[in-house]
């Protein structure tokens, strides 16, 4: 049975509707990564993924993929707002980009024949020790502290640690780099937040071009995704270096419990 010219009409104006609505769902989830990304060095795959999967049907492979090319946008965007405060140490940055930039490609390619369930439980568990350990720091009996002398392979190995991270999971690496930072180098939560979008700007990048070669990123929410991302970035940063540091360290280690605990409960 042929379709009339109004029945296309009616057809082209539900597509066009239903385009405008992925459209400011893409954005309001921009605006709501780049926000966690620039208050707490959260946001990326961290709030992405579930909203992608949830709100706009995407796959778990295509949120992951979208969800690191969002994390591009905020994590540049945050880094340049904590670098202009002072809350960014290039050189510290440096050391874990460089191996993260070399591990994330190769995670996303070997991720897609892993276990989905035993990463989610495993990555849950870490965040809710890391979570715990960041809240608790200055009344823990024992210290964390790496020796000065070891801090630069400590950062090495924190770099592989977040390439392994943004290219399995597809978490951009705040939840992991930031306790870190501050658990392992004794940073103030806010240079190691700073430190944090800056380090992992590399890997999301390489992460990035794997998953879009891959197929993995829903081309037609990138530019609402990263517009929003640009506007909640430099809101959230901003709302972060005006914050107490203690206060902001509690506020980011309990966010990190209740991811912990979504992703042991989404495994499940």
């Amino acid at each position: 049975m042929a379709i009339t010219p109004s029945g296309k009409y009616a057809r082209l104006k539900h597509l066009a509707r239903y385009a405008d609505g992925q459209t400011a769902k893409g954005f309001l989830i921009g605006l709501i990564a780049g926000f966690g990304g620039g208050l707490m060095s959260l946001g990326g795959g961290t709030l992405v993924i579930p909203l992608l999967m949830s709100w706009l049907r995407l796959t778990p492979l295509q949120a992951r993929g979208t969800a690191i090319m969002v994390a591009i946008f905020s994590a540049l965007t945050g880094s340049i707002v904590y670098g202009m405060r002072g809350s960014l140490d290039w050189q510290a940055a440096l050391w874990v980009a460089i191996p993260a930039f070399i591990i994330t490609p190769l995670a996303a390619a070997w991720s897609e024949k892993l276990p989905a369930k035993a990463l989610k439980q495993s990555f849950g568990l870490v965040v809710i020790i890391g979570g715990a350990l960041v809240i608790f720091r200055d009344s823990l009996p024992f210290s964390l502290l790496v020796p000065a002398q070891w801090s630069q392979p400590y950062l090495l190995a924190v770099g592989i640690i977040e390439g392994l991270v943004a290219g399995i999971i597809g978490i951009s690496g705040g939840p992991i780099l930031a306790p870190l930072f501050v658990l392992g180098l004794g940073m103030p939560q806010q240079l190691a937040q700073g430190c944090s979008l800056a380090a992992r700007l590399p890997a999301t990048l390489s992460g990035g071009w794997e998953n879009w070669r891959l197929g993995n990123v829903c081309k037609t929410l990138v530019v609402p995704l990263a517009i929003g991302a640009l506007a909640g970035a430099i809101g959230g940063a901003h709302v972060a270096l005006s914050l107490h540091e203690a206060h902001l360290r509690s506020l980011f280690g309990g966010l990190l419990l209740l991811l912990g605990g979504y992703y042991l409960l989404a495994a499940r």
